[in-house]
């Protein structure tokens, strides 16, 4: 492999072991010329082969972070990240951030490092290595200048737990709860334990796993790592250290402290006793970051912990870190005085009307660097004064920039080739390495699919190193390191909590009452509660959770309760799955007339295709891979194209819209690029004018923002054929508008165009190739079944370097609103501000000009015309105003990168999806976004309303609190997808159970063979269900009897078992007959039995299909079971089983055993 050829060079170039034997004698400090770009990783490596230990990498900025992680990650060492506080100082950091459990995390290393705790080879918490080992720890500038609290303090807080020692649980349950962690039924979200029999989860704050500890009364037996988005196991360790949830815990002696430092202070001279007060009540408050390093009689640095671990200290580009101390004192200095005489701040933040000064939260930078002697100086600019005492030097050249001049690189690289060079090319991904292969393809360069912040060379070697980016001339964006990126799969299962409404295929839409067990004939088990109309009640079995699903429908809109044995349920239900059999009929029918449709087949990718795609200035998601490939494929065929893509905003459906673009006019073919709205119109654009730009495409637009006189040259230049992609509203679409030879339509958001317009577009898709987008997400069950019958594609990650979204919940204060909103002024940034009732807009706008009087305001509404909404738009995303108040209009296609705070007043009056959908109008950029949910004042909120506040709080990242959020977006993508009348039919039955109708309708359609899938009916006697030992939590549990419910095949059930062992131990008996009973349910679905009644020790199975069982075998197993196995002389269908009086386990070997027998080999 070609990056171990590089690294073994570096390894022996005489340069680099020269300078590690130079280290070897252990005179510090020392500085050290000559590193430049990716050598920095290499360098690193080399290092902590000869010097393992503890190693502080300080950087001037996070810029410098994200380049120098990704090339950690290339060479092979492990690395995390001490963050600092937020993104400008003297702004209060919300109490529930996540940047508290992150730097507690990387200060219990820094602990761990010096030895004083966390002995034994433990995996501790985040995945980090044990002490000892190799461990890097990458900080800003800013993040070594800002107190720590004394290693002593810090160390005292950390408890190591090892596999065999004694434990004292509940002990430590307290402890845990003193240390800032929250007890919870399952944990889900960083800083949450939950204890439940001999088991302990936990989740630390900074860590991508959870820890799990079993123990035997009062004996650590193991230490599990688990997933805490599924509960699964991913390895083992030998001890785990715990730390606080944040650096400094408010205990008495805290708190006492800090208010002996503030006496001493003459800024607090008139007191911070409602400080102190709020402080010994809540043990927390906004802003309290500010006041950790007056905690402490001394205060402490970075510099205090290598002290005691011995590790050593690097300083990359120490000049330009020298240079920057003033600025960054001045800046300050220049904060906390706005802070102080501003009344916005003291008015937001009452009880910060007094911040300690920047001599307390920041150190000196040049002081503190040079407290720690062991210390090595990267400097670039030398003084030819190299020679003088401790100084080293590497050889080495800085990265080139070939600025896409394909010619210049070309001769630069022959030339060296022929000088026998060595010459590497890094591409960010195995696509983009086989793109720049083919671009290279007769050059001897060897192209790396790895990650490489910059390029480097070394003369000594003969070795040139290049990183794509550096071909092309573009910006490269590092993507956030893979292993702290982590997106999570929405799980189908929704939590179903008593008062919710279900439907049960057989009975019709209910209410969920609980679950309660029924003791009757010596047998105990579980059954779900349902109630119905006139409040009639139903007892289900458990064993039949899965014919149950919880109603999903119009949020807000409670549905008719069902009566039972009335005849209108089955009459819904018979009328969607008719309705339902039309729409696939229509499907299949639209399908095969396109497929019989003669169209134009495009030419295979050739070298400018390849150089388009390398030019894609982001790392490619799998999907959008996937999606290009298809799209591609799908355009050489002779048949027209006509494929749907759907993903969410910002990830990624332009950019293959674009290619699919490029590819046509390579073809020589026009591009018609549609889109519903003026403003989206223009955004397109301007995107493709900056992407085309370095390759020969001609673009126009038409639309209302183009002058009449415009737009008839450019209908006269699309005539003759001298416009490649036309792009523009529906304007595209009318009669006047001649193309010369149109190849391909682009449709952007299809479901947002008129009847009319969607009638002209079929007539002009006829035999053109067609492209349409959606950003409403699509469900992929949906997606499946409708995959076989229409041309679907399917963007379903998130893009990695999206920031996530700091969501603030509080009471309504119109001084924090003003804060907010000048803060994102000063950053340069717009304003979204959401209230959802015309009537008062205007109201709402005068107050925010009074709050704000600096700022521009304007207002958006649905009742304006289009044309008055494109020109605010418009406005607003040219940057003619800073704040937009607008109803939910907003929530549907504006995308403007600039607006990052998302004001939300009453966001009480929400549901989950809408607050989801709201909130995502921020954060498209890579700058962090800030969305404020506020409730009204002195107001009382329902518990359910701050419960969704809550969810959306808790979830900054997609996460499965927003499994109900998902499915109400999903029936949105249903309905826009298959047309508005089927909405209504998706509220008759609810969306699972439509789903479900759908899939068989096109099955049933398509398959000559096709069989009904009958749900198997079992009544057997036995005693069967989950004990409250076991599992406790209710919503837990409901969540194991459904996936006990689902088991259909045998990989399932193996699967399910192992989970349960996993995740609670032990399986008692009442769970294993469950169990079983799946196990029964995998052989019946196999030959076509439909029930197994058990009456006084005789199980009758019925066969709905007799063809599947052997007759040799049926007769052979009668003769060999002596008379326990007969032919129902009634009913031909039927066998009798005579079992006797056995338990479960005994019981379904026998029926197992027997049934198994017949299945044909």
């Amino acid at each position: 492999m070609s990056i171990t050829h590089l690294k073994n060079s570096i390894h022996r170039w005489d340069g680099m072991t020269g300078v590690i034997e130079n280290l070897k004698d252990n005179t510090w400090p020392r500085e050290l010329y000559g590193v430049h770009g990716g050598l920095f990783a290499f360098f690193f490596a080399e290092y902590l082969e000869t010097f393992p230990g503890q190693l502080v990498i300080v950087v001037p900025t996070e810029k410098e972070i994200d380049a120098l992680t990704a090339d950690l990650d290339l060479a092979g060492v492990d690395w995390e990240v001490l963050p600092w506080w937020g993104t400008m100082a003297y702004r209060p950091v919300p109490t529930g951030a996540a940047v508290f459990g992150e730097r507690a995390s990387r200060l219990a290393m820094l602990a761990r490092a010096g030895g004083k705790t966390g002995a034994g080879g433990a995996t501790p918490a985040g995945g980090t290595p044990p002490a000892g080992s190799a461990t890097v720890l990458v900080m800003t500038q800013r993040a070594f200048c800002t107190p720590v609290p004394p290693p002593e303090y810090f160390s005292s807080l950390l408890t190591t737990l090892s596999v065999g020692e004694s434990f004292d649980s509940a002990a430590l349950a307290e402890n845990l709860v003193l240390q800032g962690y929250l007890r919870v039924p399952r944990v889900t979200v960083h800083g949450e334990f939950a204890l439940r029999g001999e088991v302990l989860d936990l989740f630390m704050p900074g860590g991508d796993v959870a820890h799990r500890i079993v123990f035997d009364f009062d004996t650590i037996e193991t230490i599990k790592l688990f997933d805490p988005e599924n509960q699964s196991s991913v390895g083992t360790a030998d001890s785990v250290t715990f730390y606080p949830a944040r650096e400094v815990l408010w205990t008495e002696d805290r708190i006492d402290a800090l208010e002996r430092r503030l006496k001493t202070l003459p800024e607090f001279s008139d007191g911070a006793e409602n400080l102190i007060d709020h402080l010994r009540v809540y043990e927390t408050v906004e802003g309290e970051e500010l006041f950790f390093p007056l905690a402490f009689e001394k205060t402490a640095s970075v510099a205090d912990y290598l002290a005691i671990s011995g590790g050593a200290c690097f300083f990359i580009d120490w000049d330009r870190q020298e240079n920057a101390e003033e600025s960054l004192e001045r800046e300050y200095l220049g904060l906390y005085r706005r802070h102080r005489d501003s009344p916005d701040g003291a008015a937001a933040f009452p009880l910060l009307s007094h911040v300690p000064p920047p001599r307390h939260i920041l150190l000196n930078f040049k002081k503190t660097a040079e407290s720690y002697e062991k210390r090595l100086l990267f400097r670039t600019i030398s003084a030819g004064n190299t020679e003088e005492a401790g100084a080293l030097s590497l050889s080495c050249d800085p990265p080139r920039s070939f600025f896409g001049n394909m010619v210049y690189l070309r001769e630069e690289l022959e030339n060296l080739a022929s000088h026998d060079w060595q010459l590497y090319c890094f591409a960010e991904s195995e696509n983009q390495a086989l793109r720049v292969a083919q671009i290279l393809k007769d050059l001897p360069v060897e192209v790396v699919p790895l990650n490489l912040s910059s390029g480097f060379a070394i003369p000594e070697l003969k070795i040139l190193v290049i990183q794509e980016n550096e071909i092309f001339g573009r910006r490269r964006h590092i993507p956030k390191s893979v292993k702290h990126a982590k997106s999570a799969v929405i799980d189908t299962f929704v939590e179903l909590n008593p008062g919710d409404y279900v439907v049960h295929v057989n009975y019709g839409i209910g209410l969920f009452k609980g679950i309660d067990r029924v003791k009757a004939l010596g047998n105990e088990r579980d059954y779900i509660k349902l109630e119905y109309a006139d409040e009639e009640t139903v007892f289900i079995p458990i064993e039949q959770v899965n014919l149950v699903q919880r109603y999903i429908g119009n949020e807000g809109d409670a549905p008719r309760l069902d009566r039972l044995g009335s005849k209108s349920w089955e009459n819904r239900k018979n009328k969607v799955k008719k309705s339902v059999e039309d729409i696939a009929q229509r499907l299949i029918d639209l399908y095969s007339k396109r497929k019989a449709a003669q169209g134009f087949a495009f030419p295979k990718d050739g070298e400018w295709q390849t150089s388009f795609e390398a030019a894609f200035p982001y790392e490619e998601t799998d999907d959008q891979i996937t999606v290009s490939k298809e799209i591609k494929a799908d355009m050489e065929k002779p048949v027209p194209m006509d494929r749907l893509l759907c993903g969410d905003v910002g990830y990624g459906k332009t950019e293959i819209a674009m290619r699919a673009a490029f590819k046509a006019v390579m073809g020589g073919k026009q591009v018609a690029f549609l889109a519903p709205t003026t403003l989206l119109a223009e955004q397109h654009f301007e995107t493709c004018n900056e992407r085309f730009k370095n390759f020969p495409v001609r673009i126009a637009q038409l639309s209302r923002f183009v002058p009449p006189a415009e737009q008839k040259i450019t209908l006269a230049r699309c005539a003759r054929g001298e416009v490649d992609i036309l792009i523009g509203t529906h304007r595209i679409i009318q009669k006047d508008v001649k193309f010369k030879d149109l190849g391909l339509m682009i449709i952007d958001e299809e479901q947002r165009f008129g009847v009319k317009d969607k009638e002209r577009l079929k007539e002009m898709r006829h035999s053109i190739d067609s492209l349409a987008l959606s950003a409403t997400p699509i469900p992929r069950t949906l997606h499946m079944s409708l995959l076989k019958i229409r041309d679907m594609s399917l963007l379903a990650t998130p893009p990695q370097n999206r920031h996530p979204i700091e969501t603030v919940i509080a009471e309504y204060n119109p001084d924090r609103v003003a804060a907010a909103i000048r803060r994102e002024a000063e950053r340069g940034g717009q304003v979204f501000f959401l209230h959802n009732r015309v009537e008062s807009l205007e109201e709402v706008r005068i107050q925010i000009e009074q709050l704000v009087p600096e700022m521009l305001v304007d207002t958006a509404h649905g009742q304006m015309t289009s044309r008055e909404l494109d020109d605010i738009f418009h406005r607003f995303k040219m940057g003619g105003f800073h704040v937009l108040i607008a109803t939910t209009i907003i929530e549907n296609g504006i995308d403007i990168p600039n607006v990052n705070t998302i004001i939300i007043d009453r966001a009480d009056m929400y549901g989950v999806s809408q607050l989801y959908q709201l909130r995502g109008r921020v954060g498209r950029s890579d700058r962090k976004a800030f969305a404020y949910l506020f409730y009204p004042k002195e107001r009382a909120i329902s518990e359910i309303a701050m419960k969704r506040l809550q969810v959306i709080s808790d979830f900054t990242e997609l996460g499965s609190g927003f499994k109900i959020a998902m499915k109400d977006m999903e029936i949105r993508g249903a309905g826009n997808l298959l047309g508005r009348e089927q909405s209504g039919e998706i509220y008759a039955v609810g969306f699972d159970l439509y789903m479900r109708l759908l899939e068989q309708a096109i099955r049933q359609l398509q398959s000559t063979d096709y069989e009904d899938d009958t749900e198997v009916w079992l009544e057997l006697e036995y005693t069967g269900f989950i004990p409250d030992g076991y599992i406790e939590v209710a919503q837990t549990k409901m969540e194991i009897y459904k996936k006990i419910a689902s088991i259909s095949t045998r990989d399932e059930l193996d699967r399910v078992y192992n989970e349960l062992v996993d995740r609670f131990g032990p399986i008692p008996d009442e769970v294993q007959s469950l169990l079983a009973l799946a196990e029964i349910r995998i052989i019946c679905r196999t030959l076509s039995i439909s029930s197994l009644r058990e009456r006084a020790g005789r199980v009758q199975v019925e066969f709905s299909r007799v063809s599947k069982v052997s007759v040799e075998r049926l007769l052979r197993l009668m003769q060999e079971s002596a008379g326990r196995v007969k032919l129902d002389p009634k009913n031909p269908n039927m066998i009798l089983l005579e079992t006797g009086k056995i338990g479960l386990k005994e019981k379904s070997e026998f029926i197992r055993e027997k049934l198994e027998s017949l299945v044909a080999g």
